[in-house]
């Protein structure tokens, strides 16, 4: 997906300053030809995550590798966008003892290719960048990165009114895990 994007964003450029309104017209043509243009399908799929939209705040804490446990306040503002063809999710923790300074702030974009069958997350953080499929059930939603020596995995469930996020990490392969993280929001609007 990035080699295609590295070609259809030059493309675009080069098609917008040289034939004006017909630059849409060949992006969207390309993205014809690759079979992803199935809106009703991605929106469908979209909607299966209507639990998550909305405003949230609460409290949470981290353990860092060397074993210190660190409390933070954390709002969470997710929203549909393009349509409801993709979902925003923005995030800032606040350290708990001193609530000017921000501990983490993360950006995350989700949404649907009706051709692979798959959501994809990509989350921006601390100069990080993770692109996965994520699992999406009802009120539930999880990812997991792989690294050659641990699995990093974030399981969220919602109800109505709460979010609630746990972290854990495995070393061997998924047999057992250990909690590191956990978050437990409100929903505000």
């Amino acid at each position: 997906m990035k080699r295609l994007s590295r070609v259809l964003l030059p493309l675009f450029c080069v098609l917008t300053l040289a034939g004006g309104g017909q630059a849409g017209a060949a992006v969207a043509d390309s993205a014809a030809v690759a079979g992803t243009l199935d809106v009703p399908t991605q929106l469908t799929a979209m909607r299966k995550l209507d639990f998550m939209v909305g405003r949230w705040a609460g409290t949470g804490w981290t353990v860092t590798s060397s074993g210190e446990r660190h409390e933070f306040t954390q709002t969470e503002h997710v929203r549909r966008q393009v349509g409801g063809l993709a979902i925003s999710v923005e995030g800032e923790g606040r350290d708990k003892a001193d609530p000017r300074r921000v501990v983490d702030s993360a950006l995350a974009v989700i949404n649907y290719n009706d051709v692979t069958g798959q959501y994809r997350w990509e989350a921006f953080s601390a100069g990080y960048v993770t692109q996965v499929a994520p699992v999406v059930g009802d009120d539930l939603f999880q990812w997991s990165i792989q690294t050659p020596a641990t699995t990093i995995r974030y399981t969220l469930r919602f109800t109505r009114r709460a979010w609630h996020e746990i972290g854990e990490f495995s070393t061997d392969g998924g047999q057992t895990w250990r909690q590191n993280f956990q978050m437990d929001l409100r929903r505000v609007t």
